[in-house]
């Protein structure tokens, strides 16, 4: 069963060896430039994923109505799923569906309305799993990623 932790100075080696599939990697940013950039994001909080005693990846959501550098498509009262890696040996296994069960319980005790996330256009793979999950796509983008939603 996943569980999301936030991250400790412990997780950042282990984390820095999670990675994705070399296609992957132009969808995703290395887990360690998401820790080092989440110091300096308002609203934002970064998770380890950790199924028992094994990271399988990183969450890192941005609550919207705590961030100070919000874009034109950014809901003021939203969680945004900023980053989801999954490490390539973890993949297809459920872990990403259920870190964004995480995000959206974590929305949910926020009270905030909706959850949003964006991916690369191309990104058939993120996008399907995001639509089957009651995501829906906005029609808005923002530096060539599309923009999903979902009421919660």
């Amino acid at each position: 069963m996943l569980e999301a932790r936030p991250i400790t100075g412990k997780d950042v080696s282990p984390l820095e060896k999670i990675t994705v599939h070399a296609d992957q990697d132009r969808f995703i940013a290395p887990n360690t430039m998401t820790i080092a950039q989440a110091r300096f994001e308002t609203g934002a909080y970064d998770f380890c994923l950790w199924d028992g005693d094994t990271r399988v990846g990183l969450i890192a959501l941005i609550d919207m109505a705590e961030h100070e550098d919000r874009e034109e498509i950014d809901a003021p009262d939203a969680v945004y799923v900023w980053r989801l890696l999954i490490g390539k040996n973890f993949q297809r296994q459920g872990y990403g569906k259920a870190a964004m069960a995480f995000a959206e319980n974590w929305a949910r005790e926020r009270r905030r309305r909706c959850v949003q996330i964006q991916a690369v256009e191309d990104n058939a793979a993120a996008i399907g799993m995001y639509q089957s999950l009651g995501y829906v796509l906005t029609g808005k983008m923002s530096g060539g990623e599309v923009q999903l939603e979902k009421a919660l």
